[in-house]
């Protein structure tokens, strides 16, 4: 009996610690960047087919399995897309054993890489990123308006098969409903974004609810991309689907799959767009 309060006791502290250590360091408010500039001249310049993969890799989880993100990129390697949005990347922290998550997934995939942060902690760094085949033209971190951990939308800009395209990946707010109203304020700041690109635009990330969250159901209903993955279940424990690609309507969507692979408690999300 001895034992098990004393389990307790180690549980609570270490719980209080982890709390304290994310209240004081890592949340903060933000207002957000989501003053877009007004739509630009827009360039038809959709590459003929993509293959497009969005990924919450979970980094963190390198801090207790070695070969985490080596298995993540080989999951990421079997499927061959063409362009990976990914979540939950970190860069030089505690938590990825001061390893460079996106650096090593470039240099294991054979890829193109670029990093956005959407907070930085003691030399360390937290947030989304891009891999792909192609060619990074440029890349920006727009900060999204909220009260807790810190969200960003990351845009790059990429020459790939000919083509060019605006890739953005985001991680909207966690915590279901509980935070509706603030991944709602987020959303609407996307769709800002996404209304001013002047490419063919893809949006993939974690949106941290499902399509008939109220939120996303609007986000997706008033947004002029299209949703090209419906319905399935990415993440591993809710069994819901949080994770989502959007795209142009420019291209047609030619496939779309949950893949039931990787270390991660998500699953990744593969589809096949072919401009029309």
């Amino acid at each position: 009996m001895r034992f098990v309060r004393k389990a307790v006791l180690v549980v609570a502290v270490i719980a209080v610690i982890f709390m304290a250590y994310r209240f004081l360091a890592i949340y903060e408010w933000r207002g957000g960047e989501c003053r877009a500039s007004h739509p630009a001249t827009f360039h038809n310049s959709y590459p003929k087919r993509l293959v497009v993969m969005t990924y919450n890799i979970e980094g963190h989880a390198a801090l207790l399995r070695s070969d985490h993100i080596e298995r993540i990129a080989a999951t990421i390697a079997k499927y061959h897309p063409d362009v990976v949005g990914l979540n939950e990347a970190h860069r030089n922290t505690w938590q990825s054993r001061f390893h460079d998550n996106v650096d090593q997934l470039r240099r294991l995939t054979h890829m193109n890489g670029a990093f956005g942060a959407s907070y930085e902690f003691m030399n360390g760094a937290f947030g989304n990123a891009v891999l792909t085949r192609g060619t990074i033209r440029s890349a920006d971190v727009h900060k999204l308006p909220g009260t807790g951990e810190p969200r960003s939308l990351f845009d790059t800009v990429i020459d790939i098969d000919g083509g060019t395209i605006e890739m953005s990946v985001t991680h909207t707010t966690a915590w279901g409903s509980v935070n509706r109203e603030t991944r709602e304020t987020q959303l609407k700041c996307i769709e800002q974004h996404i209304r001013a690109s002047a490419w063919p635009h893809i949006l993939t990330g974690d949106l941290n609810a499902p399509p008939d969250a109220p939120e996303i159901a609007a986000f997706l209903a008033s947004n002029p991309l299209q949703l090209a993955n419906q319905g399935q279940p990415t993440h591993k424990v809710t069994e819901k689907q949080l994770d989502y690609i959007l795209a142009d309507r420019g291209w047609r969507v030619a496939s779309a799959r949950v893949l039931d692979d990787g270390p991660s408690d998500h699953r990744p999300v593969l589809v096949e767009l072919v401009h029309q």
